[in-house]
């Protein structure tokens, strides 16, 4: 959800999102691939870090929705290298592929 005063409250994607971040060059983003490792049916945790961006300052972290893992939450949201604690539906043991994505700031005004 994106919203302003002029507007309110409207859906949007991530990828829209992202075409207004590389128009403007104010916001962009780094798409983090990461895998479960479950070893039993309770939370794993999986643990990520953003790189560096030239010219960027690193902001938070964005999960979207993913059809096989869930997330429970970022450890830290405003950490470059943290966290995510994820569970398995039905209790697979499997691991999964899932991926976050790591937003940033430009420099000059962060």
């Amino acid at each position: 959800m994106i919203g302003n005063s002029t507007n309110g409250l409207k859906r949007t994607t991530v990828g829209a999102i992202g075409n207004l971040f590389s128009v403007s060059g104010l916001f962009n983003y780094w798409r983090i691939d990461a895998r479960t490792n479950p070893t039993s049916t309770t939370p794993s945790f999986v643990p990520i870090e953003a790189p560096d961006i030239p010219g960027y300052t690193f902001a938070f972290w964005l999960a979207p929705a993913s059809d096989h893992a869930y997330y429970s939450h970022v450890d830290n949201p405003v950490s470059k290298k943290t966290g995510v604690w994820t569970s398995i539906p039905n209790g697979d043991t499997t691991p999964r592929a899932f991926h976050i994505y790591a937003m940033y700031v430009n420099s000059k005004i962060a």
